[in-house]
């Protein structure tokens, strides 16, 4: 409505200009007067656009600041298919677990063929619908076999959450360049493949979600696991570029995002976490960290960090110069030590 009351305004502006300005063309040469008419209607309309942006501004910070005290409600998961790379351990298996109890249909994906298959049979003892595929998601061909299986067997799927990740602990000196190619085979290209398979349905649909797990690696660099920062790193941007590109033009309004930071989970993945204040930034367990994803898909939110307290802390630092977050960094000593896989 905004936008269209400002289109119709430059337009009358513009014929008044032209009005205005059309008595005085006998004393100036055309192409002078076009200049003239040009410069004034495009400082006219720079104005009104940032005057536009400031509204706009003020408007969408007082409706996420009411967003803060009033949630939306959250939206319902019954009958949505949902495929989980990752899903035959930790925040994985949770997921499946708690996503099907909610009445979604899981589709659970992993490797790890025995534990995967213990997380359908455990998901349909409880009456929930889940289905299970052995699947090498660095595989861009065993994804898209997979992929086609899934279509036949199960359906179109509607939330994507790409689960799936290894994090070698050790400092960056002894990572071989294998390590290094592995490490973003699975916790960045087995994105790339799902939503190559996948986010076309969702656009052909008119609707979906894509669920990206990340890390708070992903916004603050540790040592031990610099490998491993730098592909949550590139998730973040992957997911941020996609975001863009989904909105923009007003493209596809209705596919969602989210990108998940949690701070340490108790996977397995990290064995020897370093935490000086557990009380502020607890080790996380499955469970947890499954609830509150799950509330963000609910709730829409293109961005979670979990816990809370780390969110807070993100916010707070991140405005910081440079060396004053160094020295709280070294303050907190927090971190993963180095460990064998």
């Amino acid at each position: 409505m905004t936008v269209g009351l400002i289109t119709v305004t430059n337009c009358l502006i513009t014929v008044y200009i032209f009005l205005r300005l059309k008595e005085r063309t006998v004393h100036c040469q055309p192409p002078k007067m076009i200049g003239i008419i040009m410069i004034v209607y495009q400082s006219i309309l720079l104005v009104f656009d940032f005057v536009n942006l400031v509204f706009r501004a003020i408007l969408l910070t007082l409706q996420a600041a009411w967003r803060i005290v009033v949630p939306p409600p959250k939206k319902s998961v019954v009958g949505e298919i949902v495929l989980i790379t990752g899903a035959g351990h930790g925040i994985g298996r949770e997921l499946s677990l708690q996503l099907a109890r909610l009445g979604a249909k899981v589709v659970c994906l992993d490797i790890d063929e025995a534990n995967n298959q213990k997380t359908v049979a455990d998901i349909c003892r409880e009456g929930g619908a889940a289905y299970g595929y052995k699947c090498d998601v660095t595989s861009r061909d065993n994804v898209r076999t997979v992929s086609n299986e899934i279509r036949e067997n199960v359906g179109e799927i509607t939330i994507l959450v790409n689960n799936a990740g290894i994090m070698p602990c050790k400092p960056f000196i002894k990572h071989t360049p294998e390590d290094i190619e592995k490490i973003f085979k699975v916790n960045v290209f087995a994105h790339f493949w799902m939503l190559k398979e996948w986010l076309p349905t969702f656009m052909a649909m008119g609707r979906g979600h894509v669920v990206a797990m990340s890390s708070l690696a992903g916004l603050v660099a540790t040592s031990n696991v610099v490998p491993y920062c730098a592909s949550k790193y590139a998730v973040r941007g992957l997911m941020d570029g996609l975001v863009e590109e989904m909105r923009y033009g007003g493209r596809n309004p209705n596919i969602k995002f989210t990108c998940v930071h949690p701070f340490v989970v108790d996977t397995g993945l990290a064995k020897k976490p370093r935490i000086r204040f557990p009380s502020v930034t607890p080790v996380l367990t499955p469970e947890t960290a499954a609830e509150a994803i799950i509330s963000a898909i609910q709730l829409e939110k293109s961005e979670v960090l979990i816990p809370f307290q780390a969110a807070l802390i993100h916010f707070i630092v991140r405005f910081l110069p440079r060396e004053v977050q160094k020295a709280f960094l070294d303050f907190m000593d927090t971190g993963v030590d180095e460990h064998d896989s």
